[in-house]
């Protein structure tokens, strides 16, 4: 599908960077003020070709719709978005993602957009849709990794998607690597890693979650500067701690799996050294809308 002009702009200036590092700030901001330190965390998104699908009781456009108009009307505009993986709907076809780039226009040259991968997308149709999100020099062969340095912290975004529209994810031997030494290189800052994939239940035969969630530990728990890993794939909002390290499972933008389970969007504010976050919810009264969680780092 062609991409028309404003898409194209959009996806020029706001997609990931190609040398696989963002520098803040990377993009021109709206009107409004920025906050450096504010950023909007959208996951599972979700979106389909046709905007009017609807999956599981929900109209999947509208609930991106008012995620992105809750952006907008912050104060504040903030730093950037990240959208942590299954941004297609199930199996990552190409009308999928220009929905989606259609969808984000109204933040287009505004806000800086970070693309995650999820199980339900497919990388390679992602890039060939989305061509100026192709990293020419990528920091992880076949994968859809980067860093988005920012003044209080690094976000490390990484690539769990392993097959598509195969529920588990996993990272992979060369990305470990790439992450440990990336993270070893950046000790001057507290460090935030994304991934879409949960980590794996204490129930080894649960084999839903990321594969490789020991590995990942191993890095990331005695690196101290490492203060928290979010995730999504569960479509669920929990909170959690292991040895210090913050585990914020973000909830979905589309649909919950559980009637009782928020979805929306989660406003995250970075300090010296804690941050808050702040579930905005598509149902104002839910009771996690509007609460706000004050992590601490270890």
């Amino acid at each position: 599908m062609p991409l028309h002009i404003a898409r194209r702009e959009f996806l020029l200036r706001s997609l990931l960077a190609g040398a696989g590092v963002v520098t803040f700030p990377a993009l021109r901001a709206d009107d409004r003020k920025t906050d450096p330190d504010r950023w909007a965390l959208f996951s599972d998104t979700h979106i389909a070709g046709d905007p009017a699908t609807i999956a599981r009781d929900v109209h999947l456009a509208d609930h991106l719709r008012a995620a992105i108009a809750g952006v907008q009307a912050l104060p504040t505009a903030p730093a950037g978005v990240f959208v942590n993986g299954d941004c297609a709907l199930d199996r990552g076809l190409a009308g999928d993602y220009a929905t989606f780039s259609e969808l984000f226009c109204p933040l287009a040259g505004k806000l800086p957009l970070h693309l995650l991968l999820g199980n339900h997308d497919d990388r390679e149709v992602f890039y060939t849709t989305l061509k100026e999100n192709r990293p020419a020099a990528p920091v992880v062969a076949s994968k859809h990794a980067s860093i988005v340095e920012t003044p209080r912290a690094n976000w490390f975004l990484l690539d769990s998607l392993d097959v598509t529209k195969q529920t588990p994810g996993r990272l992979g031997d060369e990305q470990r690597a790439w992450l440990a030494s990336a993270l070893d290189q950046r000790q001057n800052q507290p460090a935030l890693v994304m991934v879409h994939h949960n980590p794996v239940a204490s129930d080894p035969t649960k084999k839903t979650g990321l594969l490789d969630t020991t590995e990942l530990l191993e890095i990331l728990l005695p690196r101290r500067h490492v203060k928290a890993l979010f995730f999504g794939h569960t479509h669920t909002w929990r909170l959690s701690e292991q040895d210090g390290l913050h585990l914020v499972n973000l909830p979905a933008v589309a649909y919950p799996f559980r009637p009782d389970e928020v979805t929306g969007w989660v406003d995250c504010r970075l300090r010296d050294a804690s941050m808050t976050l702040e579930v905005r919810a598509h149902d104002p009264q839910h009771a996690a809308h509007a609460k706000p969680a004050h992590l601490a780092w270890r």
